[in-house]
């Protein structure tokens, strides 16, 4: 099958490698390019040992299934690239996206195929209308989700998102759905204008007052931006890291903030499957409505290409289509 396969830092292109021979085969439609794909393609990435393929959000048809497993070849399908195991002491904790004993994919999606173990497969695909791109949004907004519960938002909170990458227009557009009050900071006058065209108030950097904002969420890996918005939000209120800084990397911040106005700092990483379940609940009901954060659909072999749009800040969420043209 056609593959984009990653073959180190800056290097990546179309091979053709094996078909997936699990008994359970999807074929991929439409596959997202992430932050941590980004991040592996121009940095590396301890998890992604060269030549592999990248790509976790995607959607599909099904290739091939075993009997009575509830699917048949041509079932469109979303599919959660991990799920926790719900045993071990993290999943009884319930912080499933910690779990340390996860179930996989076989493979990336920045292909044709990919094959899902017997034991995901119960868990992790679900029968969805069609293999429409907007599938693709499912397992970043569970992630958003997952962020979002950290913030202990009360009626009335006010959000403040800085950065309007992929992810932070997803937590605007959630919040807006929600019908929460919510402003992003975005110093990219393309992606900004973008998000206004939504409805959502937006600011340069800098423009966000001190107690405005009940909650921030820090949606851009900056951890110089750290203080700053330490000091801006509201007594009582939530720093969420959302973007993932290197281990080891240190804060400094204001023990003022923490102790005496109870400011608290949280992170979140990844999804349990009862978000993935809620974010797909979430795009199947308005599907336009988060769909809209998909600027470009490109076929795989503009992979490279997709990559540097990324970077530039000139696209929100790209989907490659390994079999379908681009628009």
């Amino acid at each position: 099958m056609k593959a984009l396969v990653y073959l180190g830092i800056d290097r990546m292109e179309i091979r053709h490698v094996p078909e997936p021979t699990e008994e359970f085969v999807v074929r991929i439609t439409s596959a997202g390019i992430c932050g941590t794909d980004l991040k592996t393609f121009r940095k590396g990435h301890h998890m992604f040992t060269p030549p592999t393929i990248l790509g976790h959000e995607f959607t599909g048809i099904v290739h091939r299934a075993p009997s009575g497993c509830g699917f048949v070849p041509g079932d469109a399908v979303a599919v959660a690239p991990y799920g926790e195991c719900g045993v071990c002491r993290k999943c009884r904790a319930g912080v499933g996206e910690l779990c340390s004993s996860k179930r996989f994919v076989a493979g990336g999606a920045f292909c044709e195929y990919v094959g899902i173990p017997g034991d995901h497969a119960a868990q992790g695909v679900f029968r969805v209308p069609a293999a429409d791109d907007v599938y693709t949004l499912v397992e970043p907004l569970a992630c958003v989700l997952n962020g979002v519960s950290r913030l202990g938002l009360k009626p009335g909170s006010r959000v403040l998102v800085v950065g309007s990458g992929p992810m932070g227009a997803l937590f605007a557009l959630l919040f807006k759905k929600r019908g929460i009050a919510v402003s992003v900071v975005e110093p990219h006058d393309g992606r900004r204008t973008r998000v206004a065209s939504w409805g959502i108030d937006t600011r340069h950097p800098g423009e966000a007052a001190a107690g405005e904002f009940d909650a921030i969420v820090l949606a851009v890996a900056k951890a110089d931006l750290v203080p700053g918005y330490l000091d801006l939000v509201a007594d009582g209120g939530t720093l969420l890291l959302f973007a993932g800084l290197p281990k080891g990397q240190q804060i400094p911040m204001d023990s003022y903030a923490v102790h005496y106005r109870e400011v608290s700092i949280a992170g979140s990483f990844g999804y349990a499957m009862p978000h993935f379940h809620e974010a797909l609940a979430l795009v199947e009901g308005d599907p336009h409505f988060f769909g809209k954060i998909i600027t470009h659909r490109l076929p795989l072999e503009s992979g490279v290409a997709a990559f540097g749009l990324l970077e530039k800040g000139d696209a929100f969420k790209i989907v490659l289509r390994p079999q379908a043209g681009a628009e």
